[in-house]
């Protein structure tokens, strides 16, 4: 082998192995790398904080806002330091300290102070800080929620490191603000609408009693009505199931948030819970406290969505989701839609005035007592002195009945297409009559109790292929 060769193959051999070296000089650089990561973003559960949560005496935090809330734990409970008297939530306060306690970790993000004000920690959006009764403080930093995991950033106070931590962490403290944001709320009355007994709605000077009477009142046709307006001596029908969907929203009532703490005339006033209130008080039948009445107050408040509301006997002002015009009662609003409310057992005969016809129909009702001792009504109905289907009598009976008007008119003026006159054994009341007008070509007017409707045509072709159909005429 010459030198020329030699020297080639020496190249060779060193170029070859540097390139081994290289490569693994390479490797143990890229395994560095790998090392240092972990050791940033570790996995796993590590312990931020473990402190012992029946020691904290005092907790005091900071919002980004500067509103700064201090409180101490007494013999009763958490309290607001300066005010004992304000009603604080015991078991908000007592989440947030069991948070900052017991701190847990999946991921160390930072150890670079630099890095505060890119997770909110600098300002922080929370800096709270405890005190336990050996006098031991401990400070901490709550910062932006991560836009994915929905976890929070948190830092030690007077450490560099960055973490995420659970969610239920920072949402321990957010939305409280303000000590009102704390407020322990009162339950508003929760009485079913089957345990009203009455109740009454008051404002612009004027008390409105609505009473319920399971027997009707004699001063009404029907007894299908059980709610009625009492009303300078009189009593005006009510739609009962309006009246249980007003009463049903009375039930599942509740404050979306406190607002205030106060009986002082100017704050009632900011609310409207000063003058011009509405008050409303709710009778009912309690299971174990008998008859009781609740009363809460609606102010017209602000406007920014919510009513204002305060139970009686309660200095709490509390934001509600109904507002105050939801409150003031209308009775145009709550009045009966049906314009025929009749019970068939309060009738004794019907005579059916049909262009140029007259027809009859007798109830005949026979009282027998079952073999359990029951009594039982049996009602036979007749026709020109000849029995007829009952089923086809109360069939045409509840199609007037639960036909709906579109509308009223001040009186009818067309044509007398049928009249009805019905013989009742309702104490008070001998005869009704219902009569039937024509009044365009779409609809006819229908005459009863003094009101004037107006009745779809196809509802009164209903009403006569019903009626001559019991009659055995069609």
């Amino acid at each position: 082998m010459n030198k020329k060769t030699a020297l080639i193959l020496c190249l060779v051999v060193l170029f070859a192995l540097g390139g081994i070296y290289a490569a693994m000089v390479l490797k143990d650089k890229g395994s560095e790398e790998e090392e240092t990561d972990p050791a940033l973003e570790a996995a796993g559960d590590i312990v931020v904080t473990d402190i012992d949560q029946t020691t904290i005496m005092f907790l005091s935090y900071t919002t980004v806002s500067g509103n700064t809330l201090d409180f101490e734990y007494t013999v009763l409970g958490w309290k607001l330091k300066g005010d004992e008297d304000y009603p604080i939530d015991n078991y908000l306060v007592e989440e947030m300290v069991e948070m900052l306690c017991s701190v847990r970790s999946d991921r160390l993000l930072s150890e670079d102070t630099s890095s505060f004000a890119e997770y909110g920690l600098d300002p922080a959006n929370i800096s709270a800080t405890m005190t336990d009764s050996s006098g031991n403080t401990y400070s901490f930093r709550i910062g932006d929620k991560h836009p994915t995991t929905s976890k929070y950033y948190f830092n030690v106070e007077g450490e560099d490191k960055v973490y995420t931590v659970p969610t239920m962490v920072g949402r321990a403290f957010e939305g409280y603000e303000t000590p009102a944001s704390l407020i322990a709320l009162p339950s508003f009355p929760s009485a079913s609408p089957s345990s009203v007994t009455s109740f009454t709605v008051e404002y612009d000077n004027t008390l409105y009693e609505i009473v319920y009477l399971e027997d009707g009142h004699s001063s009404c046709y029907t007894s299908d009505y059980k709610w009625f307006l009492k009303q300078n001596g009189q009593y005006l029908p009510l739609d009962t199931d309006k009246i249980t969907s007003l009463l049903s929203t009375y039930e599942t009532m509740g404050f979306d948030h406190g607002e205030d703490f106060s009986s002082d005339p100017e704050v009632l006033d900011k609310y409207g819970l000063k003058d011009g209130y509405v008050k409303v008080s709710i009778s009912y039948e309690s299971a174990s406290e008998g008859p009781v009445t609740d009363s809460f107050y609606v102010g017209k408040g602000k406007e920014d969505g919510y009513g204002y509301a305060r139970l009686e006997g309660s200095d709490i002002i509390g934001a509600i989701v109904n507002k105050y015009d939801f409150f003031r009662f209308d009775y145009e609003n709550y009045k009966p839609d049906d314009f025929f409310a009749l019970t068939l057992d309060s009738v004794d005969s019907m005579t059916m005035l049909y262009g140029e016809d007259r027809y009859v129909v007798k109830i005949d009702r026979q009282t027998e007592t079952n073999e359990s001792g029951e009594e039982e009504v049996t009602s036979i109905y007749t026709f020109n002195g000849s029995e007829i289907v009952g089923d086809k009598v109360i069939s045409f009976f509840n199609t007037i009945r639960e036909t709906q008007p579109e509308g009223t008119v001040s009186q009818a003026l067309g044509q007398k297409v049928l009249e009805i006159s019905f013989d009742l054994n309702r104490q008070g009341f001998d005869s009704m009559t219902l009569t039937f007008k024509e009044y365009d070509t779409n609809f006819y007017t229908a005459e009863f109790n003094g009101s004037v409707f107006l009745i779809n045509k196809q509802d009164m072709q209903s009403i006569e292929s019903a009626m001559l159909s019991a009659l055995g005429l069609s």
